[in-house]
């Protein structure tokens, strides 16, 4: 248990989740739920696309790219990366790409959201902090708050 990082963030509270009016048990119950989201690397092909999305939409999905690919130099290499290598969906830019192509007509929002979302995984502040032990016990945060470790 990292009780150093699960001090500060009980003293700064940085989410604002209202530690300081809470029990020890609240406090570990708050940190222990998997509200949190993070971004995970999720390489994927066509067929992957096709799998995560559904065939229907991941077909349409890639005939779309296919046909904008023609006159757009970067949704052709985009294209050739996706079949040769695939794509991280997780990818910073690889995301920000996707959002163009929102904004560009190529793909529809939801298209762009279930593309992003496959990336995306449900996480517990606990696991998000790195503390290293789950779940998060009120005796630890008793620990954590006391400095006794």
């Amino acid at each position: 248990m990292n009780y150093a990082a699960l001090k500060r963030e009980i003293e700064t509270d940085p989410l604002g989740r209202g530690y300081a009016g809470m029990t020890d048990q609240q406090i570990a119950d708050s940190l222990n739920v998997a509200n949190r989201t993070v971004v995970v690397p999720t390489v994927v092909g066509a067929l992957g696309i096709m799998r995560l999305v559904g065939p229907m939409m991941g077909a349409g999905i890639l005939d779309k790219l296919e046909a904008s690919a023609a006159s757009d130099s970067r949704l052709k290499w985009f294209l050739r990366e996706l079949t040769v290598n695939g794509i991280d969906l997780g990818n910073l830019i690889t995301r920000a790409a996707i959002d163009e192509l929102v904004v560009a007509g190529v793909l529809t929002q939801t298209e762009a959201y279930r593309l992003k979302s496959a990336a995306e995984r449900a996480v517990t502040r606990a696991e998000e902090l790195g503390l290293g032990v789950y779940p998060v016990s009120a005796q630890m945060v008793q620990t954590a708050r006391e400095g006794s470790y």
